[in-house]
C-alpha cells in the first residue's frame, strides 16, 4: 500500500541585531508562523526572541588578566512554537481495513478524532549562559535555562463509549530546568597532540497543571503524566520479591486503617496490588559524552564515548523471557549474575517458582521489570593515518587518508535486556509502546570500516 502525507508552513520573520565596539551585542526577532497540521480555528502562531552578550575579555580592566583569553556573558528570553505532532493530527480521519469490511465488500471506519482547535506548543525559555577561555587551551561552556512549556500537544486516550481511541489535544504546562555545560582541552599541543571535549547535562520536568482541571492525562497508564511529577514517572504495582515459604510472588498491597493512616502489606494476588508511584522515572539524572583525539606524524587516533546515568527502563520483553513458567513457545532467559530461581521451602530468591501455565500471574506489569538503564558506549574509534604528499606527489595525488572505525563496540551497562538506549518519545506506528520501555527489538549493529579519502 503507498500512501502521500502532504504538510505546509509559512513563516514570517523580523529581526534587528545590534553591535557596539565589538563588546556589546543585542538582537530582537519576531515571528509569525501558520502550520497546517493544526486545526482551522488556531493554525497560526506568534513567537519572539530577546538576547543580548557581552564580551568582558574585550574590555580594558580584563586585557591584563592573562590566564582568561575570552570571556563572554550571554543572556536570552524568547517563545518557539513546536508542532511535532505528525501530518493531521487536527482532522477526523477514516481507516480501510478488514474490521470495517461488511459482507465480504470493503469499508471504512471511524479512526481519529478531530479537533479543530489543536494549536502550537508554545514554550517560553529563559536563559543565561558563560564562554570562559584559559590560556587558548581551555574553553568552557556553561548554560543555565529554564523552559516553561504551555498548550502541550499529546495524544490523550479516549474511552472505549467514545467510539475513538484517542484525541490530539493541547493539554496542559510543563517546566523544565537544566544545566549544560561542556569543556574542551588541548592537553598536548606539540608534535604529539591530544585534546579532550567533554559535556554533560541534568535537565528536571515537572507538570504544572492541565487542562479542564484534571490530575493526569492518562490515569490508568503506567505513565500518568500527572500534575506535580515527572512526565516520565512510573507508576503501577511494585514487586516486593518471593514468598520464601512457597515460591509465590508477592506485591505491594496499601492498607488504610480507621485513622486514614496507610500500611504497607504484601499480597500474592496481583489483582490486590496496588498501582503506585515506583519512586523512579524513565528520564534520566544526567547525560553526556567525551571525545579523546590523539595525532602524531600523520597518526590519528579519536574514542567518543556517550553515557546515560539515573533512568529507570522499563524492560517488557522479559515479561516473556522471563515468564515463570507462563509461556511455552518462548525461551527463558539466563538468570543474571545475582539472580535466582525458588526451588524450595526457605530459599530467598528473586524469581518465584516456574509452573506450567504461569505462577499467580507473576509477569504481569510491576516495578519487577523495571531496570536500571544507567549504560556508558563506545560510539565510535577511529584510527587513521594521514600519507606523506612527498609519497604522493609522483602519482598526481594531493592527499590521502586510510582509516578504520567501529562503531558501537562496547557497552558497560547493568541492564539485562538487548540495549539499555531507550526513546523518550511516544511511536507513532505503534501507540501502546510507552516512551523509556524496551520491547522486542534488535540489538544496535556494531560497524567496522575500512576506508581510504584521496584528493587529486
Amino acid at each position: 500500500m503507498r500512501g502521500t502525507n502532504e504538510y505546509n508552513f509559512s513563516k514570517y520573520l523580523s529581526q534587528v541585531d545590534y553591535n557596539y565596539a565589538g563588546k556589546y551585542f543585542a538582537i530582537a526577532s519576531f515571528v509569525h508562523e501558520n502550520s497546517s497540521r493544526f486545526g482551522l480555528n488556531k493554525s497560526g502562531g506568534d513567537f519572539y526572541q530577546l538576547g543580548a552578550s557581552w564580551i568582558l575579555s574585550n574590555e580594558q580592566f580584563l586585557k591584563e588578566v592573562k590566564p582568561i583569553s575570552f570571556l563572554k556573558l550571554r543572556a536570552s528570553y524568547g517563545t518557539t512554537g513546536n508542532a511535532e505532532i505528525g501530518d493531521y493530527p487536527s482532522l477526523g480521519l477514516y481507516a480501510i481495513d478488514a474490521s470495517a469490511s461488511y459482507g465480504g465488500l470493503p469499508g471504512a471506519r471511524p479512526d481519529q478524532k478531530g479537533n479543530p482547535d489543536l494549536t502550537w506548543e508554545k514554550q517560553k525559555t529563559a536563559n543565561i549562559g558563560l564562554d570562559i577561555g584559559f590560556w587558548n587551551r581551555i574553553d568552557l561552556t556553561v548554560d543555565l535555562y529554564d523552559k516553561r512549556s504551555n498548550a502541550l500537544l499529546f495524544k490523550v486516550p479516549l474511552p472505549s463509549t467514545d467510539g475513538y481511541g484517542y484525541i490530539f489535544q493541547n493539554v496542559g504546562a510543563l517546566k523544565n530546568r537544566g544545566l549544560e555545560f561542556s569543556i574542551n582541552t588541548k592537553n598536548f599541543t606539540g608534535e604529539f597532540q591530544w585534546e579532550t571535549n567533554f559535556n554533560m547535562a541534568f535537565n528536571r520536568n515537572t507538570i504544572l497543571g492541565l487542562t479542564e482541571g484534571k490530575d493526569a492525562i492518562n490515569p490508568g497508564g503506567s505513565q500518568p503524566k500527572a500534575v506535580g511529577r515527572d512526565i516520565y514517572d512510573w507508576k503501577m504495582p511494585i514487586w516486593a520479591g518471593v514468598d520464601p515459604n512457597n515460591g509465590d510472588p508477592l506485591w505491594e498491597k496499601v492498607i488504610t486503617d480507621a485513622d486514614g493512616v496507610n500500611h504497607i502489606a504484601v499480597t500474592n494476588t496481583y489483582a490486590q496490588a496496588t498501582r503506585q508511584y515506583t519512586g523512579t522515572s524513565a528520564s534520566p539524572k544526567f547525560t553526556g559524552g567525551f571525545t579523546n583525539t590523539f595525532s602524531y606524524k600523520g597518526i590519528s587516533l579519536s574514542a567518543f564515548f556517550n553515557f546515560v546515568y539515573g533512568n529507570e527502563v522499563y524492560n517488557n520483553s522479559r515479561a516473556y523471557f522471563d515468564n515463570d513458567g507462563l509461556y511455552e513457545s518462548y525461551n527463558a532467559m539466563v538468570l543474571k549474575s545475582g539472580w535466582s530461581r525458588w526451588e524450595k521451602v526457605g530459599d530467598v530468591a528473586t524469581h518465584p517458582k516456574p509452573v506450567l501455565g504461569g505462577n499467580h500471574d507473576s509477569n504481569q506489569q510491576s516495578s519487577r521489570y523495571l531496570e536500571d538503564g544507567s549504560y556508558i558506549r563506545l560510539r565510535n574509534i577511529t584510527l587513521g593515518y594521514q600519507i606523506p604528499t612527498s609519497w604522493l606527489s609522483k602519482i598526481k595525488i594531493s592527499s590521502a587518508r586510510i582509516f578504520v572505525s567501529g562503531d558501537n563496540l562496547w557497552t558497560g551497562t547493568k541492564f539485562s535486556g538487548i540495549d539499555p538506549e531507550v526513546v523518550l518519545a511516544p511511536d507513532d506506528n505503534d501507540p501502546n509502546v510507552v516512551p523509556g520501555s524496551s520491547s522486542f527489538r534488535y540489538p544496535i549493529s556494531k560497524k567496522i570500516l575500512f576506508g581510504v579519502n584521496i584528493s587529486l
